[in-house]
């Protein structure tokens, strides 16, 4: 099973789904969100994803600038015909994307064993 990790992501790969863990639990300072972003796209094409689960479990917050981070991944994903799926959400972040309405966009499920199902 390979693995890689930066300063705030985990990556495990899963029956050749690539799983990414934040290990960061405030994501709200933008240099950080940047940092975070910036790990997300290099991680991806390092490893040439193209199924990417997004786990946020212990993640608290979240501002609309690391949302946008999500959704450029979700977009470079797209260009390729690769999929995003997140899971992992406590309640406040979930009512977030609920707001925002990124839950019609985004796949979003409760845990990483459904997510990994629908790959």
């Amino acid at each position: 099973m390979s693995q890689d990790s930066t300063e705030h992501l985990q990556l495990t790969f899963i029956n050749g789904v690539a799983v990414i863990s934040v290990t960061t639990h405030y994501l709200q300072a933008e240099d950080l969100i940047e940092s975070v972003g910036s790990e997300l796209l290099e991680l991806v094409e390092k490893w040439e994803c193209t199924k990417v689960l997004l786990t946020l479990e212990g993640v608290r917050f979240v501002s609309s600038s690391m949302l946008a981070q999500v959704l450029k991944l979700h977009k470079r994903l797209a260009k390729t015909k690769g999929h995003l799926r997140i899971c992992g959400l406590n309640p406040t972040l979930r009512d977030v994307l609920r707001a925002s309405q990124l839950d019609r966009l985004l796949e979003v499920f409760d845990d990483d064993k459904l997510a990994l199902a629908k790959f």
